[in-house]
Formats: C-alpha cells, structure tokens, sequence
C-alpha cells in the first residue's frame, strides 16, 4: 500500500485530537461539575461515576460487535466516526448542562449516551489504522501524527479550561469542543472515502467469503498468546502512567506540602508528551520494531522515576522535572501503541485466514478500562496500606504516598517492559507476517 500524504494523515489524526477533548474535559471536571453546579452530593456523584463505569464496558463490547458485523454503503469505518462523534460532541455540552439539577438519572443517563458514542466513534476510527498504513513504517508515521493532534489538543483543554469555565461555564467548554470535533470529523469523513471502501457481499469473491468471521471466531480468536502478552504489558503501562497521575497530587498536597508545582508538573509534561510522540519514530528505528517501542518507552519512563526518587528528595523543583520528562517516555509508548497491538490482528489472519481486525481494534478501548480498573484498586488500596488519613497524615504515611506516587508506577512499568518484550510480534515476524498476507490480497 502507498503512504497517504502528509497532508491525509494529520487531518486523519486531527480528528482523533479533536475527539480526544472528550476525556480529557471529562477526567478533569465531570465530578466537580457535578458535586459544584449539578447539585449532587458525593454518593449521587458516585453512583452516576459508578454507572458510568459499568456502561462503559458494555457499550466498548457492543460497539466492537457493530463495527466489526455492519457492512454500510457510507463506509465499514468512517461512517461510524462521524455518527459517534458529533454525537458525542453534542449529548456532551448536554450532559454538562445543569438541566435537572440533583438528578442523579438525569446525569447518568446523559453522560452514558455521550460516553457511547464516543466509545463507537473512537472504536471505528483506530479499526481505519490498519487501511490507511499497512507497513509498520507507515503505520508508525500514522500514530505519530495522531498522537501529536492528542497532545495539542490536550495543551489546548489546559490553557483555556479555567479560564472559559469560570467566565462562562462548563457546557461553553464542551461547546467549543463539539464545534472542533464537528469540523475536523466531516472532512476526515470525506477524506477517507477511497480508503474505507464499500463493497457489497454480492461482490465478495469466495476467499473474501471466507475471510469474514462468526461471532464464535471473533470470540475465539482474540484469546491468543500475544494478546495475552500485550493485555499485561498494557495494563502495567496504564497502571504506571494513571497511577502516577492520581497519586501525584497526593504527594504535592500531603508529602510536599505545596500544590503549586503540581500546576508546574502538569503544563511541563503536557509538552514533553508531544515531544516524545514525534521522538517516537527516532525511538522506533534504534530499537527496530514497535514492539521494541512500546517496551522502550516504559523503560525510559522507569529510568525517569527512578531519577526523581534518587534525586528529588531534597528539591521539589528536581523532583518535578524528572517526573516530567518521564512523560516522554509514556508518549513513546501510547504512540507505539496502537500499531503494536493492530498487529495480533494481522498474526490471527495469517494463522487462521479470518479477519476480525476490526473487532479486535475496536477492543482496543476495552484494555484501556481494564486498566483505569486495575489502577483505581491500587491507587485505593495502596493509601489504605500507607495508612493514609486526610485529617491527620503522619510522616509514615507521607513517605508512604512518595512510594507509591514513585516506586510502584516505576517497578510495574518496568515489568510492563520485560512482559512486552516476550511478545513474538518482532519486527521480523511482523514484516514476515505482512509479506504473506500481501501475496494472499493480491491473489
């Protein structure tokens, strides 16, 4: 397949940094705006995060069914992208519009709706990756672009936030969101017509026929060893990057004292993560392959963290630094990620002769909440284990907090690493893989 142009790839990955404005508004403000302008106490806000959780899973269950079934004339992919994402958009500024305030259905069901369809255009727009690159080359130029969109996306969110919530509110934040995502969406839409091509079953020759998986197939075979492996590498990926994350504020509040550098933390790593988005193409080729990426990322990560225990202790300023450029390392890896794991796909098709790439892409967004889970448990029961009380944090417990905001991320991303690299999705294997799938399309 011929590498789309510069141009096709940044306004495909544009749309995908649009779309990201969703989670990053909504894991930075949805529970206040719900205990400080929806009206709801702490248990509504916990019941409407509770429901939310669970929809999550089953919504990302049946909109990887959908995308990978549905065969539409609009196109297998793209169409889905543009109905879940200005859907999404719109129900979004709905859901942060204090319609029925104390409503704990109202919200619940609000932020369910959008969260869905979000789930959907998100699930179909990583299902496109493997049409728009097909060697690992490309496809590492494709996820660089598209993480570097996230990451300006993100630095956008954080400069205007504050500012537009307090002079004119949340739903005029998710507003501007929903008129990015409206705009980049429908000319991604069009853009993508002769990549994401239609055709109609009474077309398909016999071998594409057979190409086409039952739900038992597309069950069956997404249980595999190297999807074994990079569920355990990714979730140790997430549970070292998110886990960081809500501790840190712990450590600036309680160990440090000052939460002033955690706005230094936040805005330093903001940009550090599009730098090491656009290194990981640099990364990719020293260490040959994006299996070797997504592992490398982790180690430098590790190596960060380490260097902000050993050295931070005295200097917060230092300490916040080296957290910082880890985050270099973990853009290494989320780039990475998404082509490392499009692979399996490719592995399943060469051993089995059926295609559930779809399906299995679409899934992508299922390892991801697993691994929030998994992290919201350790982040629970680690300050549980320190001994932590807000009321009376003792010196126990605030070395305890520098433990866990520090060590356990850095050991887990490193066991993350080793676990990765036992993978057989080598670069040798993959192009090996790639070679005899493009002599079977030919044929």
């Amino acid at each position: 397949m011929k590498q789309k142009g510069k141009g096709f790839i940044y306004l495909y990955g544009l749309a995908d940094g649009t779309l990201a404005m969703i989670p990053v508004i909504y894991n930075s403000y949805w529970s206040l705006f719900l205990t400080s302008v929806a009206g709801l106490d702490a248990v509504g806000n916990a019941k409407v995060l509770s429901i939310i959780g669970i929809a999550d899973v089953i919504s990302i269950l049946l909109v990887s069914f959908i995308v990978q079934k549905c065969n539409l004339k609009f196109g297998k992919f793209r169409f889905w992208v543009l109905l879940g994402g200005i859907g999404a958009a719109v129900t979004r500024v709905i859901a942060f519009t204090p319609l029925m305030l104390g409503s704990v259905g109202y919200f619940a069901a609000m932020a369910v709706i959008s969260s869905s369809l979000y789930n959907l255009a998100y699930c179909a727009y990583m299902g496109m990756i493997p049409l728009i690159a097909d060697s690992p080359e490309n496809r590492m130029t494709t996820v660089t672009a598209q993480q570097q969109c996230v990451a300006v996306a993100s630095i956008f969110v954080s400069l205007i936030s504050v500012t537009v919530i307090n002079k004119a509110g949340y739903a005029v934040l998710s507003g501007i969101a929903a008129v990015a995502i409206i705009a980049s969406v429908i000319p991604m839409y069009i853009a993508t017509k002769d990549v994401d091509v239609y055709k109609p079953e009474s077309e398909m020759t016999a071998e594409e026929k057979a190409l086409q998986p039952s739900t038992w197939d597309m069950i069956r075979l997404t249980i595999n060893v190297p999807m074994i492996i990079y569920l355990a590498g990714s979730i140790c990926k997430i549970v070292g990057s998110i886990g960081l994350t809500m501790l840190v504020s712990y450590y600036y509040t309680y160990a440090y004292g000052d939460m002033s550098m955690l706005t230094v933390y936040l805005t330093l790593s903001t940009v550090l993560q599009l730098i090491g988005a656009t290194l990981a193409p640099v990364v990719n080729k020293i260490v040959k392959g994006n299996r070797n990426t997504f592992a490398a990322g982790m180690f430098i990560y590790a190596a960060c963290l380490a260097l902000a225990f050993v050295t931070g202790k005295g200097s917060a300023l230092i300490f916040t630094i080296f957290l910082a450029v880890g985050y270099m390392g973990w853009a290494i890896t989320h780039t990475a990620d998404a082509a490392y794991y499009s692979y399996i796909g490719d592995l399943v098709e060469y051993k089995h002769h059926k295609n559930i790439q779809p399906f299995l892409m679409s899934m992508l967004s299922m390892v991801i909440k697993i691994g929030i889970v998994v992290s919201n448990m350790v982040v629970g029961w680690g300050l549980v284990a320190v001994g932590f009380d807000a009321n009376n944090v003792t010196e126990a417990a605030k070395t305890g907090i520098m433990n866990l905001t520090v060590l356990l991320p850095c050991a887990v991303l490193i066991l993350g690493g080793i676990i990765t690299l036992f993978s057989p999705l080598n670069d040798r294997k993959v192009r090996e893989i790639k070679e005899e799938l493009d002599k079977r399309h030919t044929a």
